[in-house]
């Protein structure tokens, strides 16, 4: 697919998908389904894992979700799938703004899904618990 001037020069081992109830993510499907923001805007939306944090606080908040579940997804399995763009609304200056979008059924298979975290609530920073090594804290 086609991508932003600004997407990343090499690509990244992994991407993340966010979903918000956990219960709602079923692993015996083929293909993930859609959230409502994907099914209205024709796509997944996914996040690096620099831009996972902002989009989880932002997108997320605890006092809309009670959990949030991360499923980490191996890039090279949806490349041919993910175009970058510009988050919707926004005039990006850098590529903390470009995201991996894909386009067409996502798949749910071990190829794809590596893993999945389910995230934690720091109280005392009223925000997700995004410490060092948040990435590698699969339940899977």
């Amino acid at each position: 697919m086609s991508n932003h001037p600004l997407a990343p020069s090499t690509d990244p081992a992994f991407v993340y998908k966010l979903i918000s109830p956990a219960s709602s993510f079923d692993p015996s499907q083929k293909a993930l389904p859609l959230s409502a923001l994907d099914k209205a805007d024709g796509f997944y939306h996914l996040s690096t894992a620099q831009q996972v944090p902002g989009t989880a606080n932002r997108f997320f908040p605890k006092s809309k979700f009670s959990d949030l579940l991360i499923l980490k997804i191996k890039f090279a399995a949806i490349k041919q799938q993910t175009k970058w763009e510009a988050a919707k609304g926004e005039h990006p200056t850098d590529v903390s703004r470009i995201f991996p979008h894909v386009y067409g059924d996502l798949s749910q298979g071990p190829e794809t899904v590596v893993g999945r975290i389910l995230m934690e609530w720091d109280e005392e920073r009223e925000a997700w618990d995004f410490s060092e090594g948040w990435e590698d804290r699969v339940v899977q």
